[in-house]
């Protein structure tokens, strides 16, 4: 009788504590949303969404397996960028993206914005926290020109920089 408690007990702890390791290693969820166009030449909004498209296929391969977080698919996003008439495009986007959010259930958001100057984009892009509706201060990209022909180049470098925000650096 002993001996059969005391393994229901053991297998009962050995079940609580399993179940609260699968509890408290869940994947973060996560959305990548449209960069913001800021220098406002409607030509250029093609790549508010190249970029979203990019960096989500570069998060994609930096976790596969979904250990760490899980990448909302990007027709989710769009599909709610769409009915809240929500545009990369409009400057009130950092304000009205917080809408699209809160109907997407994540914990955090990676997104960015660009300006064309002297024949280079600047890109700068962001993990925001969402529950403080504020970027992640350590792990920014900030300040990235490229020309357009080679604007693609900035992805391995915004991944690079907002990374150890999704994947711990000790793991």
């Amino acid at each position: 009788m002993k001996k059969t408690l005391r393994h229901g007990l053991q297998f009962s702890f050995f079940f609580f504590f399993i179940c609260q390791i699968s509890v408290f290693s869940q994947p973060i969820r996560v959305a990548v949303l449209p960069f913001q166009n800021r220098d406002g030449d409607l030509k250029l909004n093609i790549w508010s969404y190249k970029l979203q498209d990019s960096v989500y296929n570069a998060l994609k391969e930096q976790d596969p397996e979904e250990n760490y977080y899980h990448l909302v698919p990007m027709d989710s996003v769009e599909a709610i960028l769409y009915q809240l008439n929500t545009d990369p495009t409009n400057p009130q986007f950092p304000s009205d993206m917080w809408k699209a959010v809160d109907s997407l259930n994540v914990k955090l958001v990676v997104s960015g914005n660009f300006n064309f100057e002297d024949e280079k984009f600047l890109i700068n892009a962001y993990v925001f926290m969402v529950r403080l509706k504020l970027p992640n201060p350590q792990h920014q990209a900030r300040d990235i020109f490229k020309r357009e022909e080679v604007i693609m180049e900035a992805v391995p470098e915004i991944i690079e920089c907002l990374i150890p925000a999704l994947i711990p650096e000790n793991e």
